[in-house]
């Protein structure tokens, strides 16, 4: 499976399978995931109309609860929607391929973070720009 992905020739069907099978395998346990937040999310809630009055600190520990789970939701959901695409990526025969410059992204990089959309070089650039964009809007601000 790896030395397909370095490899400049057309990904076999077996190796495309099994890239699927594993991304899918990951999309389900993120998926999972989501669905048991969910749970818990609307467990507490119910949990705490249920509840009688509550004091402040009552009301700030479940605010905290609550932000701390809607950002781990939002998180788990950003990870199920980057490996949809790295599926998407790979029915067209992009996965693999940096978005940027159309270099192979390493083995490794892709066995670390399988939805990788751009090779380690690109990624820095990227990550560069948006850096000093952010700069750019806290001096603006």
């Amino acid at each position: 499976m790896a030395k397909t992905l370095h490899s400049i020739e057309e990904p076999t069907a077996s190796s495309t399978e099994e890239l699927r099978t594993m991304l899918l395998g990951k999309r389900s346990a993120v998926q999972q995931q989501i669905n048991a937040l969910l749970a818990q999310y609307r467990e507490h809630y119910s949990t705490a109309r249920n509840d009688s009055v509550l004091d402040l600190e009552d009301m700030s520990l479940r605010d905290s609860t609550a932000e701390q789970q809607l950002s781990l939701l939002e998180s788990r959901n950003r990870t199920r929607m980057m490996l949809d695409t790295a599926l998407r990526r790979l029915d067209e025969g992009e996965y693999g391929l940096c978005e940027d410059c159309g270099a192979q992204i390493g083995a490794g990089r892709l066995r670390a973070l399988p939805f990788a959309k751009r090779c380690l070089a690109c990624q820095h650039q990227a990550e560069m720009l948006e850096k000093i964009a952010r700069q750019e809007d806290r001096d603006d601000a």
